[in-house]
């Protein structure tokens, strides 16, 4: 999965969390954390009974997450809440479809491709598209500049792996409660829970910004963070490749 600063989750197994996840395990939070990840695990085994292949999961993601940047970029504030629901939908099926592949060992180079190649059509779209709605709204073209900016980090993003030859170490990982040490106290909880929902749980923000109609507010952000993304991702892969 392609978060709106370029990082990424494609169709790679998670992790395996340890028996001794620390006091935060035990409470249950390991399971809650990330939310799309709780909900992905209840939905998944839905979908492998009626017989979905990872690539569908796949696709209906790729129709969710366009149908959601419609609605962002032309809707009225009910229809760009739809569009988050939609957005969503995305969010889930692009973490079903890795699930499926794991638990159907369906798991192809192609659809690992396919992936990867709707992560990023659909978050280039999300973000041109609340440029868009935001230039409408304001008269100001500014605001799809930087949607058009948000937009070529995350296709930059996107390709570097390509040209590069692979991802840095630890880039297609999700993090997990069970990640931080057993002494960790609620303050780097508190970091923790940001972090995974500007990246797992982004579709968590969108939803509640597009309730309030502040979609826009994520416009400046993202334009600068997806270009500080593929920056430090360069300067990773060139680590890689020259140690």
């Amino acid at each position: 999965m392609v978060d709106p600063f370029g990082a990424s989750d494609s169709r790679s197994p998670d992790a395996a969390v340890p028996p001794e996840a620390g006091r935060f395990g035990a409470c249950g939070a390991i399971e809650r954390l990330p939310l799309i990840r709780m909900m992905s695990r209840a939905t998944t085994p839905r979908l492998a009974a009626i017989g979905m292949t990872p690539n569908q999961a796949t696709t209906l993601g790729l129709v969710s997450g366009l149908a959601a940047a419609a609605c962002l970029a032309l809707g009225t504030p009910g229809i760009q809440v739809l569009g988050a629901g939609l957005f969503f939908l995305y969010y889930l099926f692009d973490y079903c479809d890795g699930e499926l592949a794991r638990m159907r060992d369906m798991g192809s180079r192609f659809g690992a491709y396919y992936d990867d190649f709707a992560d990023w059509i659909v978050h280039a779209a999300f973000f041109l598209a609340i440029g868009y709605h935001a230039m409408a709204e304001a008269g100001d073209v500014l605001w799809m500049w930087l949607g058009g900016a948000a937009a070529l980090g995350g296709t930059i993003n996107a390709l570097l792996p390509l040209v590069l030859g692979g991802v840095p170490e630890g880039e297609t990982q999700v993090a997990k409660l069970a990640d931080l040490d057993g002494d960790a106290g609620w303050g780097d909880v508190a970091v923790f829970a940001f972090r995974g929902l500007a990246r797992a749980d982004f579709w968590l923000i969108v939803m509640c910004l597009a309730f309030g109609g502040w979609l826009w507010v994520l416009l400046p952000a993202a334009a600068v963070g997806a270009q500080v993304f593929w920056l430090l991702y360069l300067k990773k892969s060139a680590r890689r490749i020259l140690t």
